[in-house]
């Protein structure tokens, strides 16, 4: 009996147990469910673009994304050839045999709403207007993301294509890295065409025909100006000469001489006065004290006395004048004559 109830406990346990799963597993699907509904029912816009370019590192659910701003996902990566369907050319020519098509949903809500206008029309107004597609990179992981901005619509002008599209177009520009790839790539096909060993050679050649036009011409103006400095110290000395030889230069000199010793002459004779000037006040001083004595002795005589200094007084004034005028006359009386000329 008690086998038996052990058995009996032992499977109502195991019905909970399996009762706990299953409600646990339920409720993960229902929650699933509801949080995930919302997607499922949410409106998506999708666009497509095409790619030249290598798409290595872009995987199906990357984001799309508005100057960093996510507003979609990558949806599908196809070749456009095995998208469309494209047939071989005659000749053998595979036509855009490198072709992508991403095709992404993009959140409507980004799209600009016109009124007048349906959402094919709008994007189409967009991608004339410069709106574009490019790769970009995650850091330095390699992984890509779609980036869309604004560029010049006649730098970067749309992939003409020979398919319609099954969701409206947007063209594509090439990445920066794209770019800066085609740029080097240009450059080096530049420079493999400069022929640098000729370049070296008419180097060379031109800097030695430079050097020795410079020598030429330094050696020749040197040669010209000092033609010319000797040419003109030539003439200077000879103009000096010639002043220097003629009479008027002798007699120059020669009236110069004589103005020197009349100068010194002068000189001496001012100091002479000089030295006398003492006595002469001191007798003139004496002078007037007895005129002073006279004066008080003497006061009839001072009208004759008064009229006598008047007198002299004005002799004193002619004297004074003149002496002012003709200096040379009062000291030496009239000009010594001339020498006579020597003749040479």
């Amino acid at each position: 009996m008690e086998v038996g109830r052990d058995i009996v406990n032992q499977k109502a346990r195991y019905f909970k147990i399996g009762l706990f799963v299953i409600g646990a597993v339920s409720l993960a699907v229902i929650a699933v469910v509801v949080l995930g509904a919302g997607k499922w029912f949410e409106t998506k816009t999708m666009v497509e673009t095409y790619f030249i370019e290598s798409v290595q590192g872009l995987e199906v659910g990357a984001p799309v994304r508005i100057h960093g701003v996510p507003v979609g996902r990558v949806e599908s990566i196809h070749l456009a050839r095995e998208e469309y369907g494209l047939p071989m050319k005659a000749q053998g020519k595979f036509p855009f045999k490198g072709v992508v098509v991403v095709r992404m949903s993009v959140r409507p809500s980004v799209v600009v709403r016109s009124p007048e206008e349906d959402e094919k029309t709008i994007m189409k107004i967009a991608a004339d207007a410069g709106f574009r597609f490019r790769l970009a990179s995650q850091g330095i992981t390699g992984v890509l993301y779609i980036e869309s901005e604004f560029l010049d619509p006649e730098r970067y002008p749309p992939m003409e294509i020979s398919w319609t599209p099954k969701t409206p177009y947007i063209p594509s520009a090439p990445s920066t890295i794209s770019e800066l790839g085609a740029d080097l790539r240009s450059i080096a096909r530049k420079l493999d065409q400069v022929e640098f060993e000729k370049v070296t050679k008419d180097l060379d050649t031109m800097i030695l025909s430079v050097t020795r036009l410079v020598t030429d011409v330094q050696s020749e103006q040197l040669g010209i100006e000092a033609k010319q400095v000797m040419t003109e110290l030539r003439a200077a000395v000879q103009d000096a000469r010639r002043v220097l030889d003629s009479p008027r230069m002798a007699k120059a000199f020669e009236d110069f001489r004589r103005t020197a010793d009349d100068l010194s002459h002068t000189a001496k004779t001012v100091r002479l006065a000089t030295e006398q000037l003492p006595d002469l006040m001191t007798r003139l001083n004496k002078s007037v004290r007895r005129v002073d004595a006279l004066l008080i002795g003497q006061g009839e005589k001072v009208d004759d006395l008064f009229e006598n200094l008047r007198s002299v007084s004005e002799e004193l004034r002619y004297l004074t004048k003149a002496a002012e005028q003709y200096p040379s006359q009062v000291l030496f009386g009239e000009p010594p004559p001339r020498p006579q000329s020597v003749t040479r």
